[in-house]
């Protein structure tokens, strides 16, 4: 071979192995960047180095992150084997633990976990990070998974939903949490039916977080769930009389958005429930032959409702009324004659 074409041949292969090694370099810098919203750049994060507890942490949250369950929770192992529980970083491999479990689907033994961490660290700087993953838990459980019993998922986990919610909203008040805590409670409820209680948590939200971001939401659902809470002309019209006020609250406050929403419709569509809840009352005085109370309940529906479609028919059974004690006293009349 010619020295020309060794020569030629050492400078290929000293150009491939020098881009060869340059990819690699560029390879951790570019797992490395982070985008920043504040300065709206990608930053360089240097990963912490291996073989320390900070180091053996990140790798831990890597095996997390690539659903590498086995491996996370054998590096978890030998965290607290070599480093114990007096490490700094010893809460946040707790919470990658809880991560772990919910990962895994374990999501009863992630929230004993985690209310174990409350317990010892609340208050600290991974409560938020505790916290989320306890929503994690609630929601999933909302979604219809089931509890282990006996190696069975048979248990709801309904009730351990409302437990965490409940304690993030009365324990940790003063995190942004807490108003979302109330929040996905009342919607729950009143996406399963439970329209009285739903009422009362987003009454609860408006009064206990006036200024969350919530409060255009919570006042028009309360209304919805007012409204929904009305069981019907038969029964107590205390619902429609709440969802009234609640839906006049929200057109006075959301004026053009509450417009736009057919708030005037929905409150018109309740005058006239409301109308005929009267009006069945005077039927019902009428059926039972107590005419007095009835002619009294079908005018309170022409006084207070004028132009609803039950003062019409208000006003004719008062003609009725009025016919029929006609003849009765003209029946009177004759016999006594």
């Amino acid at each position: 071979m010619m020295l020309v074409e060794r020569q030629w041949i050492v400078v290929c292969a000293i150009a491939i192995f020098a881009g060869l090694r340059a990819v690699h370099a560029d390879e951790p810098r570019a797992r490395t960047l982070e985008y920043t919203p504040t300065s709206k750049a990608w930053v360089e994060v240097l990963l912490p180095a291996p073989g320390t507890s900070e180091g053996d942490l990140h790798e831990i949250r890597m095996w997390i992150k690539d659903e590498n369950y086995r491996s996370a929770r054998w590096a978890i192992d030998k965290f607290v084997e070599r480093y114990g529980e007096q490490s700094e970083f010893y809460a946040a491999v707790l919470l990658a633990k809880a991560e772990l479990l919910i990962g895994q689907r374990r999501f009863y033994k992630a929230h004993q976990l985690l209310q174990e961490f409350l317990g010892e660290f609340g208050g600290g700087s991974l409560t938020g990070e505790a916290l989320r993953l306890e929503f994690v838990i609630a929601e999933t459980y909302f979604t219809g998974v089931k509890r282990k019993l006996w190696g069975f998922r048979i248990l709801s986990g309904v009730d351990i939903a409302h437990a965490i919610l409940d304690d993030i909203s009365v324990n940790y008040s003063e995190t942004p949490f807490a108003a979302y805590a109330i929040k996905a409670k009342a919607d729950y409820l009143f996406a399963n039916g439970d329209h009285a209680l739903a009422e009362f948590e987003y009454a609860r939200l408006l009064k206990d977080y006036p200024n969350s971001q919530y409060q255009q939401y919570a006042l028009r659902r309360s209304a919805e769930a007012a409204l929904a809470s009305f069981a019907g002309v038969e029964y107590d019209d205390s619902a429609l009389i709440e969802a009234e006020e609640r839906y006049r609250h929200y057109l006075a406050q959301y004026g053009a958005i509450a417009t736009r929403e057919g708030v005037d419709l929905i409150i018109e569509n309740i005058r006239e429930r409301r109308a005929d809840k009267l009006f069945v009352i005077g039927e019902y005085y009428e059926r039972t032959n107590h005419l007095t109370s009835a002619a009294h309940s079908y005018r309170l529906v022409g006084a207070l409702w004028p132009d609803s479609l039950a003062a019409g028919k208000a006003a004719s059974r008062l003609g009725l009324l009025g016919a029929t004690a006609s003849v009765a006293a003209g029946a009177g009349t004759q016999q006594g004659g």
